[in-house]
């Protein structure tokens, strides 16, 4: 497709059918007339003037259409040359036919309007209005001729003058229909080319799609799907798509009868090769056979949205909680501080001062460090002597119980260098022990055991356990999460609060499967790589 002065026009190889097409008719003509002048009396049909000139036109007419079939079969020469030469064929022939016949009131003449009218679309229209005038005067002189040469023969001009009048309206006509085609074809084109520019980008749309989307028909066969759906129906993305329903997700399958029979809601939770899958069902027209739209989402990333809702409005309510206490807080510390000043002060009264300082202390600590978890800041990790260290926490730990558990532990085996912030250290493992005192003070005496192990990778690994109960192993995965508990006065953000704590320092807090108590591993990130990242951050 091209422009020629605005109107959109086609390429000549896109118009070789209309020439074979124009080379039949001229193929078919000549076999009529040579049928019809080889018959017993068919040359009275026409009543030629030469009889013998009229025969031989004929069959030289037949012969060139022929040859001319042959040529357009063969696409050569040019669509252009090939079309003039099959109406400089037809001007001549007919021309000699209605000189050597009965003239243009024989009718031959008539025979010209179809190969100018094809010329009128698959040629210029400045030329194809030239082989037009062309025949005019052809018809026209023949006429003329026929009037100059022949006996008691009469010159019909104004007969010829009309049919040249019809030459040009065929042609013409011609011209104004094909532009009409070429606009409504290069209007579909461009229409076309948005459709499929359209769909292309739909199809990659949903197939970027988070959410698995399938369009199927009532008999359960898959039109479309993307990469999604194959991947949470646990189909091989590799593969080729799925014919049905049924062979993808029979699961599903049913899920969908049920709610075309309307036994089942639009949405229902579907589980699925060990998976919660929500799907969802819409039908795309209200017709019986209009097809129907399925998404499958999985229930579990819903939930994890939901949390982060939740956590999100944690988060403002934390920071009001957060002002409340600070105030009352700071209070507190600064009547102990004016308290500390007094003179009548015992040792006794000293000793309680000092701890209600380090826990208002702590208190202000924990309240900082719950409010800086999203930040997940490093600026405050430095390497620490874990047996020095942990001697002191622990120390500190039963200090703040009148009964405290018992620590079972070695501290030479705690002889290394962990880098971990402090305040968050600590805060991890004073909720670790709160936990294990809580849960095996209800069978006997709590017994908290510290481990420091090497893991297969060649980090370092805290073990925290306890002669409890346990963890039941149907929730060990779900004790880590915001808002699980097993307590009746928790929050479930302890333990969540701990792993965040372990995240933001380069460790991991896991929940270990052991039916000797339970059972807590922190894994230390390398000391040397923690390093260069603090000294990157300083």
């Amino acid at each position: 497709m091209r422009l020629t002065l605005g109107v959109p026009t086609l390429e000549p190889s896109d118009n070789w059918r209309a020439a074979m097409t124009l080379a039949c008719y001229r193929t078919v003509v000549g076999f009529g007339l040579m049928a019809i002048i080889s018959i017993g009396q068919g040359l009275a049909v026409f009543e030629p003037s030469m009889p013998d000139a009229f025969r031989l036109t004929c069959l030289l007419y037949l012969a060139q259409s022929v040859i001319l079939l042959l040529l357009a079969m063969i696409k050569r020469p040019g669509l252009r040359a090939h079309v003039m030469a099959q109406i400089a064929f037809d001007t001549s022939a007919f021309t000699l036919l209605a000189y050597t016949g009965a003239g243009v009131t024989g009718g031959l003449g008539m025979l010209l309007i179809a190969p100018l009218a094809a010329g009128g679309i698959l040629l210029p229209d400045r030329l194809s209005v030239l082989l037009a005038a062309c025949a005019t005067l052809a018809m026209i002189g023949q006429e003329v001729v026929r009037g100059w040469q022949l006996d008691q023969v009469q010159a019909e001009l104004v007969q010829a003058g009309i049919l040249g009048g019809v030459y040009f309206a065929a042609v013409g006509l011609a011209q104004w229909l094909a532009r009409r085609v070429r606009i409504s074809e290069a209007l579909a084109a461009d229409r076309a080319s948005e459709v499929r520019d359209l769909a292309e980008i739909n199809r990659r749309i949903i197939d970027r799609m988070q959410i698995g989307a399938l369009v199927v028909d009532r008999a359960g066969g898959i039109q479309t799907i993307n990469q999604a759906a194959l991947g949470l129906l646990g189909d091989e993305p590799t593969r080729r798509m799925p014919r049905s329903l049924l062979d993808l997700s029979p699961a599903l399958s049913d899920a969908l009868t049920g709610w075309l029979s309307g036994a089942a809601p639009s949405q229902q939770v579907l589980h699925y090769d060990g998976r919660a899958l929500l799907p969802t069902f819409a039908r795309l027209d209200t017709g019986d056979d209009a097809p129907l739209l399925l998404f499958v989402e999985d229930a579990r990333r819903q939930s994890e949205q939901a949390q982060q809702i939740k956590l999100a409005s944690l988060g403002r309510l934390t920071a009001s909680i957060a002002h409340e206490i600070r105030n009352p807080l700071g209070a507190i510390s600064h009547a102990g501080q004016l308290l500390a000043e007094s003179a009548r002060l015992g040792t006794e009264e000293a000793r309680l001062l000092e701890i209600m300082h380090r826990h208002t202390r702590r208190i202000d600590a924990i309240v900082s460090n719950a409010l800086g978890l999203s930040r997940r800041s490093g600026h405050g990790r430095s390497a620490l002597v874990l047996n020095e260290w942990l001697d002191r926490t622990v120390a500190d730990y039963c200090s703040t119980r009148t009964d405290p558990p018992h620590f079972d532990y070695q501290s030479k085996t705690f002889e290394h260098l962990v880098t971990f912030d402090p305040g968050h250290l600590r805060q991890v493992l004073f909720n670790l022990w709160d936990n294990s005192d809580r849960y095996a003070r209800r069978s006997e005496a709590p017994v908290i055991t510290l481990e420091c192990m090497p893991t297969r990778n060649g980090d370092l690994a805290m073990a925290v356990r306890d002669n409890g109960p346990g963890i039941d192993a149907a929730i060990i995965d779900q004790i880590l999460e915001p808002f699980f508990t097993t307590a009746r006065d928790g929050t479930g953000l302890g333990l969540h609060i701990a792993r965040e704590l372990c995240e933001a320092n380069g460790a991991r807090l896991s929940a270990v499967a052991n039916s000797g108590g339970a059972y807590f591993r922190v894994v230390f990130a390398a000391h040397q790589d923690a390093a260069e990242e603090i000294s990157l951050n300083q």
